[in-house]
């Protein structure tokens, strides 16, 4: 066969393939056409600002991009997310780092392959007979939980951990000291909080607001407000693949993590753009609420979705406070393959 005709014919059975590339004019990044592929993405609750990059990157149409459809699913809490994943079920999930080190811990073959946050953006709500008085400190106010029944999405959760964490960062006990329900997702806990079945939560914005606001009851810690110095500048809030997922699709995974990559520049870079995007997805929330909960999220949001190795570190030393341990590894809970396109 020819050599022209030979070329031809393996460009033809590239394209149909959809594993096409494409390097850019110019010395930029190789892009990956992921043309006819579909991703499972699973959520742990949803309408959650939490997954601000996701909604962007669909909305700008940065998965059409690449190629990619996009399919959600809605599982509950993160541990129930995490399950999912690790169960084939779905390609990635949209979680915390936190949440995949302590799965990493119990040998479960996860990996985090781009970065959303950089620092915790829970809220803490609680009823206004219990609240602290406004001003106090980080321990005092978490003291205020003593004896009452505080709801999580669900056990070994990013809001199980945070919670966890700075029980203990009080010098209380989580086993004795507070009852922990689990309620499931966001909306299990507004209506939880609402019901009085329990009597505090936490929970990222803008459930948190909308639990206060329907429950009698206030936010007494917005934990990204600098309240934490030790939850700023840490790995939170990532996106998720099974090391089994990344090794047989692994340019299906790049395609995503470009794709992601561009919405949270796009948050960084522009977020008052950015928020009136988002705004119409959150129709039950009043103005006011909405600029609440985006100022956290927004601020947040790293320049890219490149995983930064120190603050993977930071958020280990997070969890090995909560698990008790010495130490944690958190290079085995990543995988940074494709930091030089993110950048």
């Amino acid at each position: 066969m020819p050599t022209r005709t030979r070329i031809a014919a393996i460009l033809a059975a590239l394209i149909l393939t959809g594993t096409f590339v494409v390097g850019c004019a110019g010395g930029g990044p190789t892009v990956t056409n992921c043309s006819g592929q579909t991703v499972k993405i699973g959520q742990s609750t949803a309408s959650n600002l939490q997954y601000a990059a996701h909604y962007i990157a669909t909305d700008k149409g940065y998965f059409d991009e690449q190629g990619l459809t996009i399919e959600t699913l809605e599982l509950g809490g993160g541990s129930e997310a995490i399950q999912a994943l690790a169960g084939g079920s779905v390609d990635a999930v949209s979680t915390t780092f936190a949440a995949i080190l302590t799965a990493a811990e119990r040998g479960a073959p996860l990996v985090a392959f781009a970065a959303t946050a950089n620092r915790n953006t829970a809220d803490i709500g609680i009823r206004n007979r219990y609240a602290p008085p406004a001003g106090v400190d980080l321990d005092t106010a978490v003291r205020a939980l003593r004896g009452l029944k505080v709801a999580v999405t669900s056990p070994g959760s990013g809001t199980d951990q945070t919670l966890h964490y700075l029980l203990r960062h009080a010098g209380m006990n989580p086993d004795t000291d507070v009852r922990i329900v689990s309620a499931g997702g966001a909306a299990e806990t507004v209506a939880a909080f609402a019901n009085g079945s329990v009597d505090a939560y936490i929970i990222g914005p803008p459930s948190s607001l909308v639990a206060a606001e329907r429950g009698d009851g206030r936010i007494m810690l917005r934990l990204a407000s600098g309240i934490a110095p030790d939850l700023d500048n840490l790995l939170y809030g990532v996106a998720v693949t099974s090391t089994n997922t990344m090794n047989h699709k692994e340019a299906v995974i790049r395609c995503l993590a470009l794709a992601m990559n561009k919405a949270v520049a796009f948050i960084h870079n522009q977020p008052d753009q950015a928020a009136a995007l988002l705004r119409p997805r959150f129709r039950e929330m009043t103005d006011a609420q909405f600029a609440q909960s985006w100022e956290p999220i927004m601020k947040a949001t790293p320049p890219t979705a490149a995983i930064n190795p120190s603050e993977a570190a930071k958020a280990a030393e997070f969890v090995s406070t909560v698990l008790n341990k010495s130490s944690v590894d958190a290079t085995k809970a990543y995988d940074n393959r494709f930091s030089e396109d993110l950048k």
